[in-house]
């Protein structure tokens, strides 16, 4: 065991998670005590650093030297495919030669382009995050259990996007996002899911293989209309939970440094 890993049994960790909308930034923040108890805090600000915002974040800084600071961006320019080859990646999408990217499970890739990595150092640089997820990340942290198993639809609502995957067996099958300038109407998102799965179904790979589930994760309130309506379209089991985006991060930045989800 590592000097610092020995020490760091006496401290609290604390785990803040940021997400930025038009008018707002919200703050998810996840402490660890020294005795394994978990307290979990979310708060809403006017957008920018204010001063307001800056005096709570630097309150739950000063509990512990062990603290981390995540952004969570649906910037629509941040992805996944079905592939940790860089060349099949780029192959599929171009954006991939300037973007960061990071295999995960050996099946697929997450990346964001690097203008928009930078964009965001910039705007929180008196914060130094030390990391960024898109949504992709989340999911993938929140189900990666039942990713493991069965074949099917995961998707993350926040209020200006609708992020999707495919998977089947840890396999990444396939990865959309969907941005809304405005809050988007289920009939819309409906459309959007059907169609996608339709394209889906429509391809080699995939014929005769349909999901079994849908599970979501819903960050912008319009996830239970959208369960229900699913059901009734594609007559499949759905899966809802309600959660905030911002709290998702730093609970996926909680489990990206050894402590669980």
């Amino acid at each position: 065991m590592a000097l610092s890993d020995f020490f760091a049994r006496f401290y609290n960790k604390v785990f803040i998670g940021l997400y930025a909308q038009r008018d707002l930034l919200r703050v998810g923040v996840v402490t660890l005590s020294s005795q394994g108890e978990v307290g979990i805090e979310h708060r809403a600000f006017a957008s920018g650093l204010g001063e307001e915002v800056m005096s709570f974040l630097q309150e739950k800084v000063a509990l512990s030297p062990y603290n981390y600071i995540a952004v969570v961006t649906d910037s629509g320019r941040c992805g996944a495919l079905p592939t940790c080859s860089l060349s099949k990646a780029k192959e599929l999408d171009p954006a991939v030669g300037r973007s960061k990217t990071v295999c995960v499970d050996e099946e697929w890739m997450n990346y964001c382009e690097e203008e928009v990595l930078v964009a965001i150092q910039e705007r929180y640089a008196s914060l130094s995050p030390d990391a960024v997820y898109s949504p992709f990340a989340l999911l993938h942290a929140f189900f990666e259990a039942p990713m493991a198993g069965n074949h099917a639809v995961y998707l993350l609502l926040t209020p200006e996007a609708m992020s999707l995957a495919v998977v089947k067996e840890r396999h990444l099958r396939f990865a959309e996002q969907f941005r809304f300038t405005t809050g988007a109407l289920v009939p819309m998102m409906v459309e959007q899911i059907t169609g996608t799965l339709e394209t889906y179904y429509g391809k080699p790979c995939c014929r005769g293989e349909f999901v079994e589930s849908v599970h979501i994760v819903d960050g912008a309130g319009t996830g239970a209309l959208l369960a229900k309506a699913l059901e009734e379209v594609l007559l499949i089991e759905t899966e809802l939970l309600e959660v905030d985006t911002a709290l998702l991060c730093a609970q996926t930045c909680m489990k990206e440094n050894g402590y669980g989800l």
